[in-house]
């Protein structure tokens, strides 16, 4: 963990925040998880517990935390009349504003003179992927926290997570280099689980002859809540598969428990076969953003990608 989000933890745990903070990150997924573990800390009397009502109405929904996204003139305006009212259930309300950084001008404006001067016991999340996308007037007003990647991430992990080379490296990819969130996925032995079965599906999915697709779309519609990191896990997946075929180089792979696979499905496919398969797990990827039948949505990229497995086939 970096220095300046220990320090945001602790103010938040021991009541001395600020009045805005600007967390910067390239993965929203992890900003999210630290915005939630600031506001446990500041909500919670037991410092975060991650148990109590305090901290089960952080992310379940707190009538002191208002959570918007990109947000307008007209809804900043209703944002700004809420935190003029006082606190319903303690001493602090909190306003996140995630892609802050997709904001308009005139919206980031409205939001100067209250950001200078937030009411008493109010405070500011804005959540960006990049600070130079946010107007240096607002940027001035808010205590930046950067939350960067490790630099050498698989060793970095290796060494504080006690994990062996195979591990770490699997790690590291699953967290984007984030240590914090490395800990957070080892510890998560469900999603893990989940992880050795999607692989084992996608595997079965270029070998299997007339596959059924149900049982596939079942893991997945049974883990709605991991879907995007298992969509995630099939592309690097497959990514491992072209990035053998090119260099047959082991180190560069990173499901490394899954080595003999990668290899066998090197040799056995060509690259047009694997990288059309990605574009169809990045395709399907933007849907889930927006209200979709998953069912339909899943069942329709494995159709898709077993139609890629039997047209680019080799002889």
């Amino acid at each position: 963990m970096t220095t300046n989000v220990q320090r945001l933890l602790e103010s938040a745990q021991n009541k001395k925040i600020l009045g805005a903070y600007l967390l910067v990150c390239s993965r929203p997924d992890v900003t999210e998880r630290l915005t939630n573990d600031f506001l446990m800390r500041l909500f919670c009397s037991n410092g975060g517990c991650g148990k109590c009502t305090s901290c089960r109405k952080v992310t379940e929904g707190h009538v002191d935390i208002l959570r918007i996204c990109a947000p307008k003139v007209a809804e900043l305006r209703e944002t700004l009349a809420y935190v003029a009212e006082k606190p319903y259930e303690g001493v602090y309300k909190a306003v996140v504003i995630s892609a802050a950084d997709d904001m308009t001008p005139a919206a980031a404006n409205s939001l100067l003179k209250t950001l200078e001067e937030p009411p008493t016991g109010v405070v500011f999340i804005l959540e960006v992927r990049s600070v130079f996308g946010v107007l240096p007037t607002v940027a001035s007003r808010c205590a930046i926290v950067i939350i960067a990647p490790e630099p050498n991430a698989r060793q970095a992990i290796a060494k504080a997570l006690n994990a062996d080379a195979a591990q770490a490296a699997i790690l590291a990819d699953l967290s984007g280099g984030y240590l914090d969130e490395a800990r957070r996925i080892k510890a998560d032995t469900v999603f893990l689980s989940r992880r050795d079965d999607v692989l084992s599906q996608t595997h079965k999915l270029l070998y299997a002859k007339g596959m059924a697709i149900s049982a596939f779309a079942d893991l997945l519609e049974n883990s709605k809540d991991s879907i995007k990191e298992l969509l995630c896990v099939m592309q690097t997946y497959l990514r491992d598969v072209l990035i053998y075929q090119k260099t047959r180089n082991v180190w560069l792979v990173v499901n490394q428990d899954r080595l003999s696979d990668i290899r066998k499905a090197a040799d056995d496919f060509t690259s047009g076969t694997i990288s059309n398969m990605i574009k169809v797990i990045l395709e399907t990827e933007k849907w889930f953003f927006v209200a979709v039948n998953f069912r339909l949505t899943v069942e329709k990229m494995l159709f898709c990608m077993l139609e890629e497995k039997y047209r680019w086939k080799k002889s």
